[in-house]
């Protein structure tokens, strides 16, 4: 297995434990919704990770690339089941952050 898909793999779980300890009440929602965002983040992940390997791309310079991609992120799943605006932003921002340390534990 290679270190990106090592790193994709990693991420799913990571995903499915965040969405049961902190949206019980939306898991399902945050699950599907977290991993149409990672998805659409793939390809870039898997240029950042290199980048981050080589030591060309800090801790901030990830989370900002990652900041710049959120509209990507469409959270229907959590929209439709009624999750505020500001929840919402809570899971993005603990999403990013997951992305951040899975790629950083598994890349350096």
């Amino acid at each position: 297995m290679s270190k990106i898909d090592e790193f994709i793999n990693t991420l799913g779980n990571e995903l499915i434990n965040y969405a049961k300890e902190n949206w019980q009440q939306y898991e399902k929602q945050a699950v599907k919704d977290g991993n149409e965002f990672l998805n659409k983040l793939k390809a870039d992940l898997a240029v950042w990770s290199k980048q981050v390997a080589d030591g060309e791309l800090s801790e901030d310079e990830l989370a900002w690339l990652i900041e710049g991609k959120k509209d990507l992120a469409q959270l229907e799943s959590l929209k439709q089941a009624g999750l505020a605006q500001v929840n919402i932003d809570k899971f993005m921002s603990g999403l990013i952050n997951i992305i951040i340390s899975t790629l950083f534990k598994t890349f350096l």
